[in-house]
């Protein structure tokens, strides 16, 4: 009798260490998975938060920042059907490991934003990222089991996910550089008032780059990041120009919301500033000699063009 109550009570702690085990493990596949659908809702923040940096150009940074969703979405889905489970639990710790170290590297150099974790949805101070990340570390080691099980045709699953995994951001959300001829083509404003602007103000000799923003525009203020990476390390940024519409009190908020340069700015009142722009902003335009020879909208801009105009100035 006492062998049956011993063996019936270890029974009851196995199965009680192996759904904690399964909890755990969905635990951590959900908060990979629900990680990359909050960055692909809010891509073109996350985008932006990668170009920042400055190590990859802004075509680039499009693709990284999908990539990043892909192997998020892979990996949540491998660890919620334990598929080849103790080799990506192994990979998500070192991937882990490799966000709490890019973490410290932000604390250290005092860069406030947020790491974009869940996207623009729950902004995590670095300290409680560092800590949620130690958290899923230690939920990975104790959902370890210790002998893998094998799915029957794991082989064949494995590519079929990572096709999905890898299709998912570019399908929902293609990179604007995919499209960069349309959203071109889409960028409009009144030729004869911009001209007018251009010579009343002096922007007719040499060149010039004009950025048209709405201070409470969500589109121009991460237009305004992108270019403040494109005129770091430049030859010439202070030919950059802004031009803005809103109240004054408003532009220096513009700025600390962006943690973007300040750049020469004016400011117009709503009609004329609306005339010109035709309603569409932000609006930037490359000026040589008072001709417009370039225009971006916020998804046409091209940053290798840009950074070319900005360093031949004669």
């Amino acid at each position: 009798m006492l062998v049956l109550a011993t063996f019936f009570f270890d029974f009851i702690i196995i199965e009680k260490m192996r759904i904690f085990k399964l909890i755990t493990r969905i635990l951590v596949a959900v908060t990979f998975i629900v990680s990359a659908i909050m960055k692909l809702t809010s891509i073109d923040s996350f985008e932006i938060y990668i170009y920042s940096f400055g190590f990859l150009k802004l075509n680039v940074a499009y693709l990284f920042a999908r990539f990043v969703i892909s192997a998020e979405l892979l990996l949540g889905f491998m660890l919620l059907i334990n598929l080849f489970y103790k080799k990506v639990a192994y990979i998500s710790i070192a991937m882990l490991f490799g966000f709490i170290g890019f973490l410290l590297f932000l604390l250290l150099n005092k860069n406030s934003e947020h790491c974009h974790c869940f996207g623009d949805y729950i902004p995590l101070t670095h300290t409680f990222s560092i800590f949620k990340n130690i958290v899923l570390i230690a939920l990975l080691f104790i959902s370890l089991p210790k002998t893998e099980w094998k799915m029957k045709f794991r082989f064949i699953v494995l590519p079929i996910l990572a096709i999905i995994s890898l299709a998912i951001p570019l399908v929902v959300s293609p990179p604007d550089s995919f499209s960069l001829s349309s959203y071109a083509s889409k960028v409009s404003y009144n030729e004869t008032l911009l001209n007018n602007y251009i010579a009343e103000n002096n922007y007719s000799e040499g060149n010039k780059v004009l950025c048209f923003y709405g201070t409470s525009c969500r589109f121009c203020k991460m237009a305004a990041k992108k270019m403040t990476v494109i005129a770091d390390g430049t030859d010439n940024p202070d030919i950059i120009n802004y031009v803005f519409w809103g109240k004054p009190d408003k532009i220096q908020l513009f700025y600390s919301e962006t943690n973007s340069t300040v750049f020469d700015h004016k400011i117009l009142d709503a009609k004329p500033f609306l005339d010109i722009t035709e309603g569409k902003m932000p609006l930037i335009v490359l000026i040589k000699d008072g001709v417009v020879v370039k225009k971006y909208g916020y998804r046409s801009i091209v940053d290798q063009e840009i950074i070319d105009f900005l360093n031949n100035v004669e």
